[in-house]
């Protein structure tokens, strides 16, 4: 009996894959370095090997597992499965993945940006449960985002609805890793949040972090973080800046969408309540009343694993569409 699926959440420094039960439950985890600079070929390599070695150790075959489910940078094509060119992964240009690992196992894949495979991993058996509307948003290097309706993950015309976190919130504001000006992105990410307290160091301004630096310790968002913990003022000012400025982005999704449910989730997510309150202030102030009414604004719930879950979740969804139509 075909009882389990398995996910796979491809990174530029890791390949993260479960097994996990067709109801949702994780059974067992691998994680590999990805080794990108071996190119397609080599990451691939790494791919198979992950799923094997899953597989493995939790003693189960092939026979056992009905789809897996694939979650990668992008742009892709989900609809043929190929990976068009992901910018952390060098050489990915047009590499039909799905048809690669599919074509290993003999066992159905499918394709999925990876915000949106997290996004839909929190619908499913995360924080978003049960919502009608749901929108996500992924903190870390950058911003990701993803829309589910009704069930429903949504893809657009060209593969490429979601990018919440490229939507413009400063005109001619900071410059983009996308090429943008003024992107979500560009100060709502670790990576912006970094960069403008080392301006700040700088200019002679937090003092803890200008001697933790002094000290050797390299500036992270989670040193950041640290010195919040220990009552550092500037620290503190940063993080709800973050806060502030992803309420702005947020609330243009909520005044377009009307949805009941925003999740936020990632690394950057660890900081709590001194993020969200300040984005469920913006929210609420930006916005119709109506539209923040019934509006949750939540902390994600599965950390790490959303991606291989939401991975696993619509590669079952893309099974079942594909029964119904033979039907």
């Amino acid at each position: 009996m075909k009882s389990y699926a398995i996910g796979v959440d491809l990174g530029g420094t890791f390949i993260k894959t479960a097994l996990v039960r067709i109801h949702g439950e994780i059974v067992g985890k691998v994680e590999i370095d990805s080794e990108r600079d071996r190119g397609p070929e080599g990451v691939i390599e790494n791919i198979l090997r992950a799923i094997r070695l899953v597989m493995k150790q939790n003693k189960t075959t092939e026979d056992e597992i009905c789809a897996i489910g694939i979650g990668s940078p992008g742009p892709l094509d989900t609809r043929k499965g190929i990976v068009c060119n992901a910018v952390n992964l060098p050489g990915w240009i047009n590499v039909p993945l799905r048809d690669r690992i599919e074509k290993v196992f003999g066992i159905p894949a499918n394709l999925e940006n990876d915000a949106n495979a997290a996004a839909y991993g929190e619908y499913w058996k995360g924080a978003g449960q049960n919502s009608s509307i749901m929108l996500a948003y992924t903190l870390g290097t950058g911003v990701g985002g993803g829309i589910i309706i009704n069930g429903e993950l949504i893809r657009g015309a060209s593969d490429c609805a979601g990018e919440l976190g490229h939507v413009t919130i400063v005109p001619d504001g900071r410059l983009c890793g996308c090429g943008n000006q003024g992107c979500l992105e560009a100060y709502a990410s670790a990576t912006s949040l970094v960069r403008i307290v080392e301006l700040n160091i700088k200019q002679g301004r937090a003092p803890l972090l200008q001697k933790w630096s002094r000290e050797g310790k390299k500036l992270t968002a989670k040193l950041i973080y640290e010195a919040y913990q220990q009552g550092d003022v500037f620290a503190k000012e940063m993080l709800e800046q973050l806060g502030y400025y992803l309420g702005v982005g947020v609330s243009t999704a909520v005044m377009a969408l009307n949805p009941d449910v925003v999740v936020i989730g990632g690394g950057m997510m660890n900081a709590g309540a001194v993020i969200i309150e300040p984005v469920r202030r913006e929210v609420k102030r930006r916005v119709f009343p109506e539209h923040f009414e019934n509006l949750k604004i939540i902390p994600a719930e599965l950390g790490n694993d959303a991606g291989v879950i939401g991975s696993v979740g619509l590669a079952l969804q893309m099974t079942q569409n594909q029964k119904s139509q033979r039907l």
